[in-house]
């Protein structure tokens, strides 16, 4: 059996990533009576998939496990199953963390038919930030996401295909306006075709592609405002000369606590609007997601952050 090269890409990817976080942490242990400063709010909004997609120049605390949870509500209405995406997310020191995504669906019971239930695909990333590189001025992160469909979920939940999605992310906080950040990420999709049966939607890349994403992140108390702009092409790394734009602009609000009945965690809950200009045509859609964010640090014997500001 042949390995696909996105495995071998993630593999290498993976292993220089842990090889310069561990000479990372050596030198960090050995300056830790000055350790640098950390430019990004821990309670900024992290990549929420289908809502606001840029990976953040930033890590999870140290020792810091996040079990993030994300039903598709909207399922509820339109569909016979419930997909019910399941994150990891552990900061392996200050500047390098790993992440595990499992997406999960089962048939909610209210529609005709039987839909089954099961996991569609297991998703693996690992991040790199950098601590000095471009400082004071640029936040600078690398690293990549990958998935792999699994089972044999319904046809829509899936594309058939392996992806390997090597990033660099850069940030920039604005001193001029307090709260507002401006992002530009470059990453390529690299996809093999998997033994598990799915269809491309519209507008998406059949190939390898190459995107460029400038965004902008405005953070006021509870309130996150979000606006990408994603231009990918098939020109460079893939194959035919498809082009695709994408504009989303959207908000997340971090629930107040009496509304999710004081429960421990994170809770947000965002909207956006997705315009796409494509080969297949242009779309406009909307999108609505709810979140769930619980630190397992507690369990293990660390320290809890803060918990998110209150809302206005």
């Amino acid at each position: 059996m042949i390995t696909p090269p996105w495995r071998i890409l993630s593999w290498i990817a993976l292993f220089c990533l842990l090889t310069v976080a561990a000479e990372a942490q050596a030198q960090n242990d050995a300056a830790a009576a000055s350790p640098a400063p950390v430019s990004w709010e821990q309670n900024a909004i992290s990549r929420i998939q289908d809502l606001f997609e840029l990976d953040l120049p930033k890590t999870e605390r140290p020792g810091q496990v996040q079990f993030s949870f994300q039903p598709h509500l909207r399922d509820l209405l339109n569909k016979g199953y419930l997909r019910f995406p399941l994150e990891l997310r552990w900061g392996v020191n200050d500047h390098f963390e790993l992440n595990s995504d499992i997406d999960t669906y089962f048939d909610h019971g209210l529609r005709k038919g039987s839909y089954g239930d099961g996991i569609s695909a297991l998703h693996f990333g690992a991040k790199y930030a950098w601590l000095e590189w471009l400082k004071p001025t640029w936040d600078t992160s690398v690293g990549f996401n990958s998935s792999i469909p699994v089972s044999r979920p319904p046809i829509e939940l899936t594309d058939g295909h392996d992806h390997f999605v090597p990033y660099i992310v850069f940030g920039r906080k604005l001193d001029d306006v307090p709260g507002l950040s401006g992002l530009f990420n470059v990453h390529a999709d690299f996809i093999t075709a998997s033994s598990t049966p799915g269809g491309f939607g519209k507008n998406e890349p059949h190939s390898n592609s190459l995107s460029v994403t400038p965004g902008v992140l405005y953070d006021r108390d509870a309130w996150h405002y979000t606006l990408e702009v994603d231009c990918t092409t098939t020109r460079f790394i893939g194959s035919g000369s498809h082009d695709f734009l994408t504009i989303r602009p959207g908000v997340v609000w971090d629930l107040p606590k009496a509304l999710v009945f004081n429960a421990r965690g994170r809770w947000l809950a965002g909207f956006n609007l997705t315009f796409v200009f494509g080969p297949d045509g242009n779309t406009i859609s909307t999108g609505g997601r709810f979140r769930g964010e619980l630190n397992l640090a507690r369990p293990f014997g660390r320290s809890q952050p803060a918990d998110p500001p209150p809302a206005n």
